[in-house]
């Protein structure tokens, strides 16, 4: 059995149940299986919705690492200048398109009330430096990945195409002309993945901060005979 080393002569290994899609870990220390007990202090329950928001924010910085080289491996675009770009290579920037609605959406999950965590993410916690580029992600969110708003960031046009020279049994051509983002260009982009560093780094010191006080507030207050009792 392969189990994943956690250091300081610990392990784990990860069970899923296949009948009630159940899934643990089992803790193995110098190789003994341990004692596993589920905490559910006030600062626990933190310390999980925390880590749910961190692993939020780390699949936004892999899904924009991702359209990351995406853009810059097509030499067409990534030369020209301008925030706004046509595309013909529908089959990576529909690839470009998903990850981009993804990212939106879990960023700005993590600063969304939600009964399954209880605490979210807020405008403050972030630095005077990155106010603005919050407020254009979460605008994005609300104009694009949501739902369309008011600011009609997707557009369509029903048109009708007229034969200018009036020709005899030309046919009028009816079409529809969609104008919808794929994407940020590649600066923006950049900017997006320093936003998400930034408000993992706020997180991850959360995280860090609530662990520390869990250890000291919650466990090392009580004899071990109390957490042997629980197993």
């Amino acid at each position: 059995m392969k189990t994943d080393n956690l250091g300081g002569g610990w392990s784990k290994f990860t069970v899923l149940e296949p009948e009630t899609q159940t899934f643990y870990n089992r803790y193995y220390y110098k190789r003994i299986l341990a004692h596993r007990v589920v905490i559910d202090t006030p600062k626990a329950k933190a310390l999980a919705a925390y880590t749910l928001i961190e692993k939020d924010l780390r699949s936004v910085l892999v899904w924009l690492y991702e359209i990351r080289g995406l853009l810059a491996d097509d030499k067409v675009i990534a030369g020209k200048k301008g925030s706004q770009k046509t595309a013909h290579d529908r089959t990576r920037y529909n690839l470009i398109k998903g990850l981009f609605v993804a990212s939106l959406t879990f960023y700005a999950k993590c600063f969304t009330s939600c009964e399954g965590r209880r605490i979210k993410l807020e405008k403050k916690n972030l630095s005077d430096d990155f106010q603005k580029d919050h407020d254009s992600i979460m605008e994005m969110r609300h104009n694009f990945a949501a739902h369309s708003g008011a600011k009609q960031v997707e557009k369509v046009h029903v048109v009708l195409a007229l034969d200018s020279k009036k020709r005899k049994g030309a046919v009028p051509f009816i079409t529809r002309e969609l104008g919808q983002p794929d994407s940020y260009n590649l600066d923006s982009t950049l900017e997006f993945i320093a936003l998400a560093l930034h408000v993992k780094e706020f997180v991850d010191l959360k995280v860090d901060t609530l662990n520390e006080k869990l250890l000291k507030d919650d466990i090392l207050t009580k004899p071990p005979e109390y957490w042997y009792k629980k197993t």
